[in-house]
C-alpha cells in the first residue's frame, strides 16, 4: 500500500514587505514538533541584531487563554504621545 503524500505548510514569515527574509524585525510563526511524543506546537521566533534568536512556544491547550490576555494587553497599550 503506498502512502499519501501531500504538501503542508508549517512556517510563515510576518513583517514589512520590502523587508528580506533573514531581517532581524520579522517574526517567524511555525508548527513545531520535537518527536517526543507531546505533539505539535507554535512556536514564535524572532532575532535581534546580533543574530540571537528568542523563541515563545504555545500550546494548543493554552492558545485560547493566551489569545485573550495578548488581546486584552493590546487594547489597553496607549500610544505614543508626541
Amino acid at each position: 500500500m503506498s502512502k499519501i503524500i501531500t504538501t503542508r505548510s508549517v512556517k510563515w514569515v510576518v513583517g514589512a514587505v520590502d523587508e528580506p527574509v533573514f531581517s532581524d524585525t520579522l517574526t517567524a510563526v511555525g508548527i513545531v514538533d520535537e518527536g517526543d511524543g507531546a505533539g505539535e506546537f507554535v512556536q514564535l521566533s524572532q532575532s535581534d541584531p546580533d543574530g540571537v534568536t528568542m523563541r515563545v512556544n504555545i500550546s494548543p491547550e493554552e492558545w485560547p487563554e493566551l489569545l485573550n490576555a495578548i488581546s486584552h494587553a493590546v487594547r489597553m497599550c496607549q500610544e505614543a504621545k508626541p
